[in-house]
């Protein structure tokens, strides 16, 4: 209910008093960012029989995962402050709730909830600064701005909106193929670690983004894990012990 009341302020909405809970959870995300079923696991594994070794045949793949790791928090969007270029991201955790990722020059990436109140800071060695969400209840409620302040003179440094931020974040997946259709593959450690693959459905002539996050414990092991995606295709994934490789078969 607390979550429910914090996303009704920050984004201007009526007070109702039934909240669909997969609107909260999209209050956040660019139009089409949902989960597949909200109020079940995102993810849903599809009993497959054990076996010893997995063959990588027909439409298998394979993707090495270190370079994915994080990468989206380093590679969406900047700003070069006094002591340096801080690096700006967005991210999701497993309950679909997004954040802010700023990770200044040689230091730790920082995230930041987008909830109304949303603050917090950071250094980049040199100057502090502030992160802040501005809400106006004339704007679409994903065109609101997060903000990136100098601390000491409130200066704006860096400031994009939530959809747009997104939408950078996505072109910074790697493009694989599950079951024939493109996706693109996040590979996280924080907030929280596994895989998220998310589909572009443009069939309705626009982007209808699709989300489906795989907790990285469930694919380990000897047998692979089958998951059903986009249009009931089914896949099944396996990690390698070492974390290093994701072999993708169908």
């Amino acid at each position: 209910m607390r979550t429910a009341i914090l996303l009704t302020a920050l984004l201007g909405a009526r007070a109702y008093a039934a909240p669909d809970p997969a609107a909260l959870i999209r209050s956040v995300l660019p139009p089409g960012f949902a989960p597949v079923a909200f109020g079940d696991p995102v993810f849903v594994p599809v009993p497959v029989p054990v076996m010893l070794g997995l063959r990588l045949d027909g439409d298998a793949q394979t993707v090495a995962l270190p370079s994915l790791l994080d990468r989206h928090l380093s590679t969406t969007d900047s700003f070069t402050g006094a002591g340096g270029v801080t690096m700006l991201g967005g991210t999701l955790d497993r309950n679909g709730d997004g954040y802010l990722a700023a990770t200044p020059p040689g230091g730790a990436p920082r995230f930041f909830k987008m909830e109304r109140g949303m603050s917090g800071g950071f250094s980049d060695g040199v100057r502090n600064y502030r992160v802040g969400l501005s809400v106006n209840i004339f704007r679409p409620r994903l065109a609101n701005f997060l903000q990136v302040r100098d601390a000491a003179t409130g200066q704006i440094v860096w400031e994009k909106r939530i959809n747009d931020l997104f939408r950078l974040a996505y072109r910074a997946g790697e493009p694989v193929n599950l079951a024939g259709r493109p996706y693109r593959l996040f590979y996280s450690q924080k907030p929280t670690l596994g895989l998220c693959f998310i589909y572009d459905d443009t069939s309705a002539g626009g982007h209808d983004f699709k989300f489906y996050m795989v907790p990285l414990e469930q694919i380990q092991g000897a047998a692979p894990t089958s998951y059903k995606m986009y249009g009931g295709d089914v896949v099944k994934l396996l990690v390698t012990p070492d974390l290093s490789t994701l072999q993708i078969t169908r």
